[in-house]
């Protein structure tokens, strides 16, 4: 078997990359008519099928498709052992199930050499991107954030939209594959049926008082905060009073808004008591599959999380903990993500995701910067987000001396901006190159700004420094 690359973590049954702040020790949508993004990547080049046959996109996408993208590697102990359980279920979709042509697997190396990929490849009975190919490879890693090996992304064939990105738990734990496609559940039918407990005290003398009204009728017409969150976790329980004084000044404003506690405490007495703090009802603490199917749903991969629905259910914000923190009042309710913003902890979650440009202003006039910020850069931030593939950029301002802006600058390796009231930042910690606009000749202007982003989507942007080397450790 080939040898693990050492920049790479085996923990349990998931391998992945060490991530920057590790290393520094410090979800696409079809837009317009264009053509998906995925579709543009995976179309670049004929796909391999076995014996080298060249298979062309067009053969695997149309109405009723489904295409699995599987991340993996020889390297990857936990790839090598999923590998087999992935081609048995598909083999026997393939010979047994009525739908058997609307399923197509594609395999999508993380190998470093020719020869371990074709080792690896002649085990699977599906798809692949030329081992060649690696642009290909490397735009669908980064469309799809993928952090850890193996994974498997399911997406819709005609339209490119992402089914699931927990393909492999689904394949797992559906062999048989008797909900395929495995489309989660959309929140009302994860809801359906549910009831919410009050806090301990709130409305009743008993721990185990439940709303008088089923959940889905009690949250009708309200923005819903779904607060995942725990009593054992520290950063939970410093945010928790602030998440309390919000909610206070939002219903003190007459805004329709509740929100949910959805508990990670393994003992139902450290929930109660930890509830007792909170002045909005919860899930009850027996109600564990819910709490997985929604912590499923939005992705949680670390707490406290507060994800922001409006009053259809649909996702407005996973970054409700920053958005409060940087919004104690609520003025900006329900913090709707904007084309520009200026730099908060609202958006420092974003930096490992795309693409990100700092406007930063060498004063402290605030409001100039902001004005300026406005003319210069939300123009390009409203076009370049407006396009296929633009909700993975994130467009900020902020002053030098912000606290924020000095931890980013600093990360990565600072902006010369000499006697100039602006500069500009193009960080891009997926592909880990970070750019000094200014100091490579970019005028900080919109057509500036516009024309620099344009290279690098082509590719053709001037040299930039590397955020981390192959000797960090």
């Amino acid at each position: 078997m080939a040898e693990k690359p050492s920049d790479v973590i085996c923990d349990g049954d998931i391998c992945r990359r060490v991530t920057p702040e590790e290393s520094a020790a410090i979800k696409p949508k079809t837009t317009s008519n264009t053509e998906p993004r995925v579709f543009a990547l995976l179309g670049a080049s004929p796909l391999l099928g076995k014996g080298e046959a060249k298979i062309p996109l067009s053969s695997i996408t149309g109405p009723n498709k489904v295409i699995g993208l599987y991340f993996s590697a020889h390297w990857c102990p936990p790839c090598r052992r999923f590998t087999p359980q992935l081609a048995s279920t598909y083999k026997r979709f393939k010979d047994e199930d009525p739908r058997a042509a609307d399923w197509e697997i594609i395999f999508v190396s993380r190998d470093r050499d020719q020869a371990s990929f074709d080792e690896y490849y002649s085990e699977m009975p599906w798809l692949a991107v030329p081992y060649t190919e690696k642009k290909i490879a490397a735009g669908l890693s980064k469309l799809y954030h993928v952090k850890g090996i193996p994974t498997l992304v399911l997406i819709n064939g005609e339209t490119g939209a992402v089914i699931t990105t927990d393909g492999r738990e689904a394949v797992s734990e559906d062999p048989e594959c008797l909900h395929f496609p495995w489309e989660p559940k959309t929140f009302r039918e994860i809801m359906e049926g549910a009831s919410l407990v009050d806090p301990p005290g709130e409305k009743s003398d008993d721990n185990t008082n439940v709303a008088a009204a089923p959940a889905l009728e009690r949250l009708a017409g309200k923005v819903t905060l779904l607060y995942f969150s725990a009593s054992w976790c520290p950063p939970c329980r410093r945010f928790t009073p602030e998440l309390v004084k919000t909610m206070k000044a939002l219903q003190e404003a007459g805004k329709a808004v509740e929100a949910v506690f959805v508990s990670a405490d393994r003992e139902e007495h450290a929930m109660k008591e930890y509830h007792s703090h909170m002045t909005w009802p919860a899930l009850p603490f027996s109600d564990k599959e819910r709490k997985d199917e929604l912590n499923k749903r939005y992705e949680v991969e670390g707490i406290p999380t507060l994800v922001v629905l409006d009053e259809d259910f649909k996702i407005i914000t996973t970054e409700g903990v920053g958005a409060v923190r940087s919004d104690p009042t609520g003025s900006h309710f329900p913090w709707r993500p904007q084309p520009l913003e200026r730099l908060s902890e609202r958006q420092i979650g974003r930096i490992n995701e795309g693409p990100m440009l700092l406007l930063v202003a060498s004063g402290d006039n605030v409001e100039a910067a902001e004005t300026f910020a406005k003319q210069v850069l939300e123009p390009v931030a409203v076009a370049v987000r407006g396009a296929e593939g633009g909700d993975e950029w994130t467009f900020v301002w902020a002053l030098a001396g912000d606290d924020l802006a000095f931890r980013i600058l600093k990360f990565a390796g600072g902006l010369e901006m000499g006697d100039a009231e602006y500069g500009a930042l193009l960080l891009d910690v997926p592909s880990q190159m970070a750019w000094d606009l200014g100091n490579l000749g970019v005028q900080i202007t919109e057509a500036g700004l516009a024309a620099a982003i344009a290279d690098y989507r082509a590719e053709k942007l001037a040299k930039g420094r590397k955020l981390f080397s192959e000797d960090d450790d």
